[in-house]
């Protein structure tokens, strides 16, 4: 492969020099200090720019680079597989910085950063925080210089992409933000935030017709939190002389937002379109009476200068789409393998063991309207459950027994929680298909886990019936579509964490709401030196018939009866504080 490595200034023009690699390097010498640009092009690949600070005299920096097939991600108009990952005590100066803005303590912050310039120029964010120091000295320019040059090392830097957004907002240049925002949306779609960033944008631009789709979808991921969604799509809907439609978002809009300052405005526009009327003014009204959002400056939710979503109760977690955890940038996700590997050590799970046993504890808050516990119970179970795949559908069969017994009655409110064994089926081949799956990147940590791990988005597919967990009332079961987020280790591609919220409420049993949060943990099995892991915690958060209900379970002292074997082993990792739960059946 013959690749050319170019040479530029950073702001561009004429290459200052054009070498081709040999055994796959080239060097460059005696540059004078300066910020470069690294161009890598080859036949049949993507072109990769990679920006290099040289700002001392005789320092060096070495640019690592890896080409990908111009066949895949098609569209990108850079790579983004040559972004270095930071060495630890490089992340720590970084987050101190971000303490520093947050703090307004400028010269420190200065400081740092152009410590952070010296040892790691060329990563995303350093760019990014010297925008956002330079945006908070009321320096434009260079704030909008930083912000490119973070594009340059990656384009989908959606912190970058929102300031440069905002930065064309304030300057009245929408066609300019509209296309930021749409590169934010496009990298991290469970943003409501940037949803509805985008949609106000449309609507600035009078593109009323373009703004419904992401104003929809913002409604959808942000709720209550995006109820000013509702008003951009009344105006969307009153272009369309739709006056349905315009009266549905508005009362929409005072149900998500009551105590909003908008809404006895829009409580008058809702009398008047209720109001009997002559025909010339029954149509709904002109776009012009639904108000511009003006929306505050923000700087995204991502690893860096992230703010924390209001949570949807006093008692409730935040839903799993309101913000992406962080991951590392410019991290390729190897989206196949982690699927095809996970479903390899879940397959190989449900064949090692047929019957797991514990001492389960659990603890149950019953939650009031202002969302205060009100009563508090602690129970205590000889659990066990049974995991078994049938021959002929090869489908998995998981039944829970607690002491001895399968009935519901022993729970308090008569409400069992059951199935956290259960879960990791969603990546399990037999199951794999329910759902639409894709990878946002590489995590760091998550919970006690402290080693990476690939974050996973996963949700229900509409056309495919959920068949992983259910709901029993009587004789009737319901069955329980669920997205949300799940954390596979690295090196073992072991399910390490799973969270999950119901794609939609189910009216027909009242259930408004389910959020759990489920740890794994490996467990020696002493034969064999095999490893598997276990739920160490879990949490449920549930709003069911009128039940609020915060439930933590804590398994400990497993047993695990293999197919040829009985063994006792130790606590997993955290057991002593472990919790865990499933669905409500």
């Amino acid at each position: 492969m013959a690749a050319n490595v170019s040479l530029y200034f950073f702001v561009g023009g004429t290459a200052l020099n054009v070498v081709q690699a040999r055994a796959g390097q080239v060097v460059f010498r005696n540059l004078s200090p300066a910020r470069y640009t690294v161009e890598v092009t080859a036949p049949g690949y993507q072109t990769v720019s990679q920006p290099v600070d040289l700002q001392i005299p005789g320092q060096s920096e070495i640019v690592s680079v890896t080409l990908t097939p111009a066949s895949v991600g098609a569209g990108n108009t850079a790579s983004t597989s040559a972004i270095p990952l930071l060495a630890p005590n490089a992340r720590k100066e970084l987050n101190k910085v971000v303490e520093d803005l947050r703090s307004n303590r400028m010269a420190d912050a200065k400081k740092r950063l152009e410590k952070l310039s010296k040892s790691a120029a060329s990563y995303p964010d350093v760019n990014y925080l010297w925008g956002a120091y330079y945006s908070q000295m009321q320096d434009r320019a260079h704030a909008k210089e930083s912000w490119e040059k973070t594009l340059q090392a990656n384009p989908r830097h959606v912190s970058a992409l929102a300031s440069l957004a905002q930065m064309a907002t304030d300057e009245g240049d929408f066609a300019k933000a509209i296309d930021y925002l749409e590169r934010a949306v496009a990298a991290q779609p469970t943003s409501w935030q940037y949803h509805l960033r985008l949609a106000v944008a449309y609507m600035a631009h009078q593109e009323l017709e373009k703004a419904e789709k992401p104003a929809l979808r913002a409604a959808e991921l942000g709720k209550e939190q995006a109820a000013d969604a509702h008003l951009i799509l009344s105006r969307a809907y009153a272009n369309k002389q739709d006056r349905e439609q315009v009266l549905k978002q508005l009362e929409a809009f005072l149900v998500a937002a009551p105590a909003s300052p908008r809404a006895p405005q829009v409580r008058q526009w809702v009398a008047t379109l209720r109001a009997p009327a002559p025909p010339a003014s029954a149509s709904a009204p002109a776009p012009a009476e639904v108000p511009v959002i003006a929306l505050p400056a923000a700087t995204g939710n991502v690893p860096l200068l992230s703010t924390t979503a209001m949570p949807r109760g006093k008692w409730l977690p935040a839903d799993v789409d309101d913000t992406l955890p962080a991951v590392e940038p410019g991290v390729a996700c190897p989206l196949e393998k982690i699927e095809q590997e996970t479903g390899r050590r879940v397959h190989e799970f449900i064949g090692a063991v047929n019957r797991i046993s514990a001492t389960e504890y659990l603890d149950s808050e019953t939650i009031d309207d202002s969302g205060v516990p009100r009563r508090h119970e602690k129970r205590r179970y000889n659990y066990v459950v049974d995991v078994s795949r049938t021959t002929t559908t090869q489908l998995v069969k998981v039944e829970e027994y607690r002491n001895g017994s399968a009935s519901f009655e022993d729970f308090p409110e008569h409400v069992a929680t059951l199935g956290v064994p259960a879960m990791v089926l969603i990546f399990d081949p037999a199951f794999r298909n329910d759902y639409d799956i894709y990878c946002e990147g590489l995590s760091r940590s998550h919970g006690t886990f402290t080693a990476s791990a690939w974050q996973l988005h996963f949700r229900q597919k509409p056309d495919q019936p959920a068949r992983l967990r259910g709901y029993t009332l009587g004789r009737f079961n319901f069955a329980l579509p669920l997205r949300g987020r799940a954390w596979i280790a690295t090196d073992s591609f072991q399910v390490v964490g799973l969270e999950t919220d119901l794609v939609h409420p189910l009216p027909a049993i009242q259930l408004k709401a389910e959020h759990d949060i489920i740890e794994y943990a490996p467990v020696k099995f002493a034969k064999n030196n095999q490893e598997l892991w276990l739920p160490a915690s879990a949490e449920l958060f549930l709003d069911f018939h009128g039940h609020r209900i915060h439930r933590r379970h804590d398994f400990r002292n497993y047993l695990l009866f293999s197919v040829d074997d009985i063994q006792k082993i130790s606590d997993p990792k955290g057991a002593s504080e472990a919790t865990s739960v499933d669905s409500a059946q």
